[in-house]
């Protein structure tokens, strides 16, 4: 499992000046918006399995509309600072649970980088509870 940022201003070639009847550029336009990264946090098996996406967006409520034209089972989160904490994780473990179906008999292993907030206790606790060995990689 890991986390990625993704830009919602959606990126287009750049338009080129020339002149005409020449090959030699003389400007090159794009787009000056800089728009938020958002994150999306993705898991898949060995065997290719995914679990849908989550997507982590930096709001205070949730609104349905920002999720309408999501993937289908896409997660929906939210988060002060748009990055994955403590509380969010947990909200992704129950989530993967739902998907993975993790049991006595087939536990999961699941693999994440050392980023902080996969290192609270809860989580911990919620994965020993969830049969899922949680395996984090050095730095």
């Amino acid at each position: 499992m890991d986390e990625t940022g993704i830009s919602i201003v959606p990126s287009r070639t750049s338009k080129m000046i020339t002149q005409k009847g020449k090959k030699k550029t003389v400007c090159i336009i794009s787009s000056a918006e800089r728009g938020q990264i958002d994150t999306a946090v993705c898991c898949m098996s060995a065997t290719e399995v995914f679990v849908p996406p989550a997507l982590i967006l930096p709001r205070k409520r949730m609104k349905t509309l920002l999720y309408k034209d999501a993937p289908n089972e896409a997660l929906p989160l939210i988060s002060d600072t748009d990055y994955m904490n403590s509380h969010v994780f947990i909200d992704w473990l129950k989530y993967f649970v739902k998907h993975a179906k993790p049991s006595t008999e087939a536990p999961v292993l699941l693999i994440a980088d050392n980023h902080t907030s996969h290192f609270s206790l809860p989580a911990i606790l919620f994965c020993r509870e969830n049969h899922i060995t949680f395996l984090t990689l050095p730095p």
